[in-house]
């Protein structure tokens, strides 16, 4: 066990939580100031947001392996890959780069 916090970088970034969760994060951040001590919040929400983007990244890796491919919100269809589909559903970049 390491006695020095290791430096990594740090992003900030918004989210929006319910009321009641962040009323009661505040009222635990205050009664801890009055024991001398912090509530590591940044911690529990790192670990949660990393299970979260474990599972996502595993569902996105079975789609592209599906080859499921999306639609916009246009309406229009979308290939794996993000580039246009052509309204027959072939991917016209993909012909375009294999034939030259």
């Amino acid at each position: 066990m390491s006695i020095f916090k290791k430096d990594r970088e740090i992003k900030r970034m918004i989210f929006n939580i319910y009321s009641d969760i962040a009323e009661r994060i505040e009222h635990l951040k205050t009664e801890a100031k009055h024991y001398d001590k912090r509530l590591d919040v940044d911690t529990a929400v790192n670990k949660a947001l990393e299970k979260f983007i474990n599972k996502a990244e595993k569902k996105m890796d079975e789609m592209r392996r599906e080859g499921k491919s999306r639609r916009t919100k246009h309406g229009e269809a979308q290939a794996p890959d993000n580039t246009p589909a052509d309204p027959d559903g072939t991917n016209r970049a993909q012909d375009e780069s294999a034939s030259g």
